[in-house]
């Protein structure tokens, strides 16, 4: 349904608009996998890509998706250690040897705002809630492992 939105006249998608159409499914292909898409694509036509053609490119692409699949756990373990770091001034050998077991809402707040794809102010008030609703908090700091499982 979605390729029919951007196939308006039944000639196919253009070319160009493999990665939108992608993205509108919600796949995040890679530039290189967009690149070989297109190049695939060009050699049939040098403008539109048909249905059959670009069903098989989003098959591709959410292989390659699924191979890639992140362990939040294990990246969220690095933002603990640069929030303890940067926001409450521990020492390395400290975080290595005892680290605590919760972080501060407002650093978390901060970070997400501020880092990578950034959350807009409601997100982040979103998010807040959430972790009011589901994790363990005390005096203004939420257990991490907590907030880590809210996010899988």
């Amino acid at each position: 349904e979605v390729f029919k939105l951007f196939d308006q006249d039944g000639s196919g998608i253009k070319i160009k608009e493999i990665g939108t159409v992608m993205r509108s499914l919600g796949l995040a292909a890679t530039e290189a996998q967009l690149r070989e898409f297109r190049a695939e694509a060009e050699k049939k036509d040098p403008a539109y890509v048909q249905f059959p053609d670009f069903k098989s490119y989003v098959k591709k692409a959410k292989t390659v998706e699924a191979t890639k699949s992140t362990d939040v756990a294990k990246e969220m373990q690095g933002m603990k250690v640069g929030l303890f770091h940067f926001f409450d001034k521990m020492p390395a050998k400290q975080i290595r040897d005892s680290p605590p077991d919760s972080v501060k809402i407002a650093d978390l707040k901060h970070i997400m705002s501020s880092v990578g794809e950034k959350m807009t102010e409601e997100e982040i008030e979103e998010m807040a809630r959430e972790i009011r609703a589901n994790c363990r908090i005390q005096d203004g700091r939420v257990n991490f492992e907590d907030f880590v499982n809210l996010l899988k």
